[in-house]
């Protein structure tokens, strides 16, 4: 019997879905599984040809047990051949990997409908947290669901050796969706990370530049790393904002596999998570970075910083990855 990990791939390019995806089929690949790339093709001819021949060859010829896709694919051609054959090729048990629910945000019932029928032919499905699984729940969605709690992170990176704790944050992502940093206003400093960065900011912001997901972590020497998005340093707002309603975001994984504790805006799903561990503070609004870092000691610091280290070890080794997968 085979295991797959199923995940879209553009010949000649990198995974659909970046490092997150990556990290996933390596941990996977680790228990038994095989990685099973859906490719992705641009010409009419080209698509015609994978979705009516190669890829009904590819499953037919192997004994499925159990199959994992990741979702979402970049090609609705491609995701919608993929499901009919698993329809007339049925497998033991077809778990769907939820990394971005594209219609969380739409206020189109039409639209969210369609995407839950795609979730409904699992068997079940493996979603960010209890927050995400309510939403779907509330959608329609009545396939069994396991929450894998956060996003592990493959780290090739030393971790830092014990720093001094001097209230700096760093910021990581693709800045078009952080316009708050446009307004940010604080007495200590950010290190901003990432592509397409504003031509204005603040004083306080210092822009570091773009690294790929491997060397960026040996740049993250920060107290603190930062969860918060949209436009507003009230509150996280707007479409990407509210988003931290419902995800678990690759970056809170990237801090603590770095070792580097977290703020997180209080409402974010993540919250708890980083709370309860240890592994840092939330807030309400940026505003309230100054005394927030004013009021942590150096040793409740310290003790910080010695959960997520022991967290990003975990992060890791695949630890979530491996226990929602033995779960299934």
């Amino acid at each position: 019997m085979s295991n797959y990990i199923v995940t879209s791939v553009d010949p000649g390019k990198n995974i659909g879905g970046g490092k997150a995806k990556e990290d996933i089929i390596k941990y996977l690949v680790e228990l038994g599984y095989e990685s099973f790339p859906l490719e992705i093709y641009k010409t009419k001819f080209q698509k015609l040809i994978y979705g009516k021949i190669k890829l009904p060859r590819q499953l037919k010829k192997n004994n499925l047990e159990t199959v994992i896709l990741q979702y979402p694919v970049t090609s609705r051609y491609a995701l919608s051949s993929f499901l009919q054959e698993i329809d007339k090729n049925p497998v033991e048990k077809f778990v769907i990997w939820i990394h971005d629910i594209q219609t969380l945000q739409s206020e189109n019932k039409a639209d969210i409908q369609k995407e839950i029928a795609i979730f409904e032919k699992a068997d079940k499905l493996i979603v960010h947290n209890a927050k995400m699984k309510q939403w779907l729940v509330e959608n329609g969605c009545t396939r069994p669901m396991i929450e894998l709690e956060i996003f592990d992170y493959d780290n090739p990176q030393k971790f830092h050796e014990d720093t001094e704790y001097n209230k700096t944050i760093c910021f990581a992502g693709n800045l078009f969706k952080s316009e708050f940093l446009k307004k940010l206003q604080f007495n200590g400093s950010l290190d901003v990370y990432g592509p397409n960065m504003f031509e204005k900011v603040p004083e306080c912001i210092q822009y570091k530049g773009q690294y790929s997901p491997e060397e960026l972590p040996d740049k993250l020497v920060q107290n603190f790393g930062l969860i918060w998005d949209g436009p507003s340093v009230e509150s996280c707002m707007g479409m990407f904002g509210r988003y931290l309603l419902y995800n678990n975001p690759h970056k809170t994984s990237l801090y603590i596999s770095s070792g580097i504790p977290i703020i997180i805006w209080e409402k974010a799903a993540m919250a708890n998570f980083v709370v309860d561990n240890g592994l840092g503070v939330k807030i309400s609004s940026l505003t309230e970075l100054d005394d927030t870092l004013e009021q942590i000691t150096p040793k409740q610091y310290a003790e910080m910083r010695k959960n997520t280290v022991d967290m990003g070890r975990k992060l890791r080794s695949g630890f979530f990855t491996k226990k929602v997968v033995k779960n299934l």
